[in-house]
């Protein structure tokens, strides 16, 4: 059985909450975000259209797959976002389902992440509590928090005191937190980003960057991600990223 079967024969699973990539599970907390475009859009137009590019080759969910084999798809009209409650039990049940070895210490798992067509810090108490439940049931899964990084600081206060996203360099691969936060800078200046990105509600490139400088700061493992665009040099998103304390950085391909 696929993973996606597998996801799909679950119970708890309804379109629109959860696709798979590889053996990767993603979950989509909310439509919800504070920008009318997504990394999604700024990909090129064969990737906004339904085709989901590969992961470079450090990520076990490295696939290249159509929304169709992923099960990637919108929320249906009306539906409501999910509850932590849901996810969690999502989560539970898909690991049970899965009959490959994951390892002794979980090496051969590909975790499990925040990403869908909204950002997932637009539903940050969602995103947090879906961690808590999940911890509460299993041991060593490991979480990568996908967002724009467009958030006030009560949400960044929040994700720093919720005690479910890792901070330091200690091992924790027994335990089930966010292991890591990605953020998506699509470039290095307010112009291009604004452009880009069009945030709403005020917010924008300066957002983003502070939302970097103060989870590294605080030890938390933040990778940026750019996209390879014609119109972009990835080499100062990088620099960018750096000087702000991300642990990494990872181009993303341009699919026009």
């Amino acid at each position: 059985m696929t993973m996606l079967n597998t996801l799909r024969s679950l119970l708890s699973h309804r379109p629109g909450i959860a696709y798979v990539l590889g053996d990767t599970l993603y979950l989509s907390p909310t439509v919800r975000s504070p920008a009318a475009n997504t990394m999604r859009s700024c990909r090129g137009p064969s990737f906004e259209s339904g085709i989901i590019a590969p992961l470079p080759a450090s990520r076990t969910s490295q696939h290249t797959a159509t929304a169709s084999e992923s099960g990637f798809e919108p929320l249906p009209a009306g539906a409501d976002d999910p509850t932590a409650e849901e996810l969690a039990a999502l989560v539970d049940d898909f690991y049970a389902a899965r009959t490959e070895s994951l390892g002794s210490m979980g090496e051969n798992d590909g975790g499990v992440v925040f990403q869908g067509n909204g950002d997932p810090l637009a539903a940050t108490n969602v995103v947090l509590e879906t961690v808590r439940l999940v911890a509460e049931r299993r041991n060593g899964i490991a979480f990568r928090l996908n967002t724009l990084g467009l958030c006030d600081t009560n949400d960044i206060d929040l994700l720093l005191s919720s005690g479910v996203v890792a901070r330091g360099d200690v091992d924790q691969r027994r335990e089930t937190r966010i292991a890591t936060v990605s953020v998506f800078l699509p470039a290095a200046n307010p112009n291009k980003y604004a452009e880009l990105l069009q945030p709403n509600d005020g917010r924008g490139f300066s957002n983003a960057c502070s939302f970097v400088a103060r989870l590294a700061e605080a030890g938390v493992d933040v990778e940026c991600t750019a996209v390879a665009r014609p119109d972009i040099n990835v080499g100062e998103v990088k620099a960018l990223a750096m000087s702000l304390g991300a642990t990494s950085f990872r181009t993303r391909s341009w699919m026009g």
